[in-house]
């Protein structure tokens, strides 16, 4: 390996290493910039973004658990803080009494219209500015194909641990 004077080779590194550095420092700028002048935690806003976007704006709680990628006692608890603020309700679903269904209410629509535009002008700074529209297309492409592989990674290991 040309240019590798350890164990590490660089060439190898820099897509992850970009995608990862990029990503911890959209998260701080979102975290500095948005979610502390909201007032409430990153994983509450997630949650209503994620209710605002579902139809209806109601969803089941296992669900949402899968989309933000939290264990379901992290989700739980961040349901019970949303619904402590006011933020969501929970209640039984009408068809399947063994699930839950989270609701958006108006003053987590009242905290999401505050959030939207300040999320909205970040993204745009950071990536509408600075990318055209094929550009976004081709880098959210690759990064869903990467975020595939991943995910067949854990089905790989999901399946090794069924059958060991």
């Amino acid at each position: 390996m040309a240019g590798v004077t350890g164990h590490l080779d660089p060439t190898v590194l820099r897509a992850s290493g970009t995608i990862l550095s990029t990503q911890l420092r959209l998260a701080v700028e979102i975290d500095t910039r948005v979610v502390d002048a909201v007032g409430h935690p990153a994983t509450v806003l997630d949650l209503l973004v994620r209710l605002d976007l579902a139809p209806g704006r109601t969803e089941r709680a296992s669900r949402l658990c899968n989309q933000l990628n939290l264990s379901a006692a992290h989700m739980s608890r961040t349901i019970d803080r949303a619904e402590s603020a006011g933020l969501v309700r929970r209640r039984p679903d009408p068809n399947d009494r063994r699930a839950q269904v989270i609701t958006l209410t108006p003053a987590g629509d009242a905290v999401l219209a505050d959030f939207a535009p300040r999320l909205h002008r970040l993204i745009r700074t950071v990536v509408h500015d600075v990318l055209d529209a094929d550009e976004i297309d081709s880098l959210v492409d690759s990064l869903e194909r990467i975020q595939h592989a991943c995910d067949a990674l854990a089905v790989d290991e999901l399946e090794e641990d069924t059958h060991a």
